[in-house]
């Protein structure tokens, strides 16, 4: 039965992954599970994957918050992604489980939750967790093909995956102490940016933001989401359950549709054809969101990190100090670290230097500086170059035939004897 549930890592969005589908026993097991949901309404893939994944207590056994420690089961929320199950850390995004019920007690949760703010740049009052992996005999899927921890940033009201990947993802190594000083950069928009098109600037202002996506929160990570979703409809007629975010009036996936969301996946990523869509379309502009653009004003952060090996204990009875008093290494451990770089923000602020007119104005003076050109001389050179020339031809065929008449008549009164002979 277990490598019969493995199935539903399928509906995780991984471009790489082979699939392993029977369409028979895609049929099966459907309706095994739609028989024992048959109370509840039918079965929810986003939350069987939540309830069949480790708990966030016994991947992240314990915490320090400014040099308090906390209780990591409280601090962190179980989220299903498009990739896999994450543990969400000071997370305030609503849940979107198909079941009124389920929602309420995640935001419930959620809200249960204290807000950690960040306000320390000193490695001393970090926020230090300790990582801990599943046992050897656990039957966990994972995509990857090495032993680390998967650490995403991403801002709080997001979907959990970061689309974009603007702000940091980093692997950590089993048996390492790994500190991340994080590093914010503010920026704004005047309002005369607001005259260029977002288009041509690249971003957008929140009220434009908010009318793209006809809701009231906006960030690009959002607006990729819901394209993703919107293509996964238009070609399956259905959203991949983990990939549900804040769409509306869709339909969940279910394990009859895995074969076409396969097949979605090979031109979302484009490695292989897909053979619903029509004849001469362009395959790859299903993948495109051009619409999808950063915001004109708020926060970016830059991550690096600094990586120590973590000493191994023999002792049976475990660390003797520390974050990791007790701890043995039965099973493989990792320390992380968080805080802040400097203590002071870059500020940037972009600004409409100049109109067409202006930038007209100083491409001319420059070409004046450097080739003595201005405006006037490329009207004179067009002037030249055509209806000059036909005022020439026009005059010179003028001045000809009176010069020829001029001769005429100056012969016929002119004397013989001064005439020039022939």
């Amino acid at each position: 039965m277990t490598e019969r549930l493995l199935v539903l890592a399928q509906f995780y969005l991984n471009p790489l992954e082979t699939p392993r589908l029977d369409v028979a026993q895609l049929q099966r097991l459907h309706w095994l599970l739609t028989s024992y949901h048959s109370d509840t309404g039918g079965y929810s893939v986003r939350d069987i994957l939540r309830q069949l994944s480790p708990d966030c207590g016994d991947l992240i056994i314990r915490g320090i918050v400014y040099g308090s420690k906390v209780n990591t089961s409280q601090m962190f929320v179980k989220r299903p992604t498009s990739s896999n199950v994450c543990c969400i850390f000071n997370y305030r995004r609503p849940s979107y489980s198909r079941f009124a019920r389920i929602r309420e007690e995640d935001n419930a949760e959620m809200r249960a939750q204290p807000k950690v703010v960040f306000e320390s740049n000193s490695i001393l009052n970090s926020v230090q967790f300790v990582l801990q992996d599943t046992p050897e005999n656990d039957r966990t899927n994972t995509f990857m093909t090495n032993n680390a921890f998967q650490l995403k940033i991403f801002p709080q009201e997001d979907y959990a995956t970061v689309q974009s990947t603007t702000l940091g993802e980093m692997l950590v190594d089993h048996n390492t102490i790994v500190e991340i000083p994080i590093q914010p950069t503010f920026f704004s928009s005047s309002e005369g940016v607001r005259t260029v098109p977002p288009q041509a600037r690249r971003c957008y202002f929140p009220e434009e933001g908010r009318k793209v996506l006809n809701q009231t929160y906006y960030s690009i990570d959002e607006c990729l989401l819901l394209c993703r979703s919107q293509s996964m409809m238009n070609h399956c007629g259905c959203v991949s359950p983990p990939m549900i975010g804040s769409s509306t009036n869709v339909t969940y996936c279910g394990l009859p549709d895995l074969p076409c969301l396969s097949k979605w996946k090979s031109i979302w990523y484009g490695y292989d054809e897909y053979p619903y869509l029509q004849e001469g379309k362009d395959q790859m502009a299903q993948r495109e969101c051009t619409h999808c653009l950063p915001t004109c004003n708020g926060v970016s952060f830059s991550i690096t990190s600094n990586v120590a090996p973590l000493r191994r204990n023999y002792n049976e009875t475990g660390y003797l100090m520390g974050l990791l008093k007790g701890l043995t290494n039965e099973r493989p451990l990792a320390v992380i670290k968080f805080f802040f770089k400097l203590r002071f923000a870059q500020a940037t602020k972009s600004e409409l230097v100049s109109t067409w007119v202006v930038l007209l104005n100083r491409f001319g003076g420059i070409l004046s500086l450097m080739y003595g050109f201005s405006i006037v001389s490329y009207i004179e050179i067009f002037y030249y170059l055509t209806g000059k020339w036909f005022v020439y031809i026009y005059r010179s065929r003028s001045k000809r035939t009176v010069r020829a008449g001029h001769s005429l008549y100056w012969d016929e009164l002119m004397p013989k004897r001064f005439r020039t002979p022939n």
